[in-house]
């Protein structure tokens, strides 16, 4: 009994207190920092076997337990739903309206009647006026046959068909047969009704595609910065390069006339997109400064390669009454497609790394990264055709789940 007590003396002698802000505070008994104030606690002995409380219990839970539970998950929903693809574009000429005007005799330009690119004009009304020594001759001819040899219809009808083939009119050749006074300088008329534009002015009028078809594909006009360029581009190219007192020769194409009673409406899409769209699909356009909707068709459908990037132009041809449309004017395209009964996930809920594209996928209560295979998307849902199944349950929002380079490494 005696041995027991001492022993019993000397482990409770042994007990030592310490402050667990301030190690270098130890003392045999219970009390009080003397620096901050803190109760001392006991220091443990070893081998001495620690309790778990509720409070070190809760401590001991990994650093993103909480995290990790309060994650909103969701899961593939299959279903059948309407594709919903937008795309951007613009308001173009119809490439086919354009009329050319040649020059039949070769001249300097005495007058020119047009004063800007793109400036309006209708059928009949006059571009400009040329001195060409050619049609010169050519008039004295006829009239010299006229005055010394009038009942030689053969070479007289020659000699009219040949200024008929210089570009004169019958009119203008009855004027000059009733006269009998050559002209120094002829006119040149317009053939249609549109808008007039110089030869060196038509890339501002070409969609950006049609300029690339020359390469193997189409380039892309999507662009909107694009599109600025060509606005800009059109806006300094209104001043004729063509004046008064230049030579022209024959043959020379100076002016074209383009109609805009129907025109162009270009739209860019994604290949991944474009593999749905057809021709003779309907799509329903809206352009800015309107409310107005158009339902219309797809009329056209090219490729086309540009700055690295792979598109489709998908083209529609719009009657345009009255100006309805303005070239130049964006438009916006909307195609409804509908798809087969699918795999559906929400976009926030896939992670695009460029290469790959992944979901976090939870099993007993850990999140792993899984690679998919996308393909169509529709408002905020993604088509999935491969990689889940309908039990997977998924992270709701993916980009909450990057912690570093490694946790979204895929297993395969």
């Amino acid at each position: 009994l005696v041995f027991a007590c001492t022993q019993n003396k000397d482990h409770a002698s042994h007990n030592q207190y310490t402050c667990p802000m301030h190690p270098t505070v130890v003392q045999d008994k219970p009390g009080s920092c003397p620096v901050c104030g803190m109760d001392l606690v006991k220091k443990g002995q070893p081998g001495e076997e620690v309790k778990i409380t509720a409070e070190l219990n809760y401590l001991l839970k990994p650093t993103n337990g909480m995290v990790t539970s309060s994650i909103k998950t969701i899961s593939p929903v299959q279903k059948s739903m309407n594709v919903e693809i937008q795309s951007y574009g613009i308001v173009t000429y119809d490439t086919r309206r354009f009329t050319s005007i040649p020059i039949r005799f070769g001249g300097r330009i005495e007058k020119l009647s047009v004063k800007y690119n793109f400036q309006p004009i209708r059928k009949g009304q006059k571009i400009l006026e040329i001195y060409s020594p050619e049609l010169l001759t050519a008039q004295r001819d006829l009239l010299y046959l006229l005055k010394s040899d009038e009942d030689n219809l053969q070479l007289i009808e020659g000699a009219k068909e040949k200024l008929r083939l210089l570009g004169l009119s019958d009119w203008q050749i009855n004027q000059l047969t009733t006269t009998t006074q050559e002209n120094y300088s002829f006119a040149i008329y317009s053939p249609v009704d549109g808008y007039i534009v110089e030869e060196a002015a038509l890339n501002t009028l070409t969609p950006a595609g049609d300029q690339a078809s020359g390469a193997s594909m189409d380039g892309v006009a999507n662009s909107n910065s694009s599109n600025a360029k060509q606005t800009s581009s059109r806006s300094s190219s209104n001043e004729l390069l063509t004046r008064e007192g230049m030579y022209v020769s024959t043959g020379q194409i100076i002016f074209k006339v383009v109609n805009t009673e129907q025109v162009w409406a270009q739209f860019d899409v994604y290949q991944r997109d474009a593999s749905f769209i057809n021709e003779n699909d309907r799509v329903q356009l809206t352009f800015d400064n309107t409310t107005e909707e158009v339902v219309a068709i797809i009329n056209f459908i090219q490729p086309f390669f540009k700055n690295g990037e792979s598109f489709v132009k998908v083209r529609v041809y719009l009657s345009n009454a009255g100006n309805k449309f303005r070239i130049g004017q964006l438009a916006k395209a909307q195609f409804s497609i509908p798809s087969k009964n699918s795999l559906w996930i929400p976009v926030s809920a896939r992670l695009d790394l460029g290469t790959k594209e992944i979901v976090f996928s939870k099993r007993r209560g850990v999140f792993r990264p899984k690679e998919i295979i996308t393909s169509r998307q529709s408002g905020d849902w993604i088509e999935v055709i491969s990689g889940l199944e309908v039990r997977d349950s998924l992270a709701y929002h993916a980009q909450f789940m990057i912690d570093s380079e490694s946790f979204i490494k895929v297993r395969n």
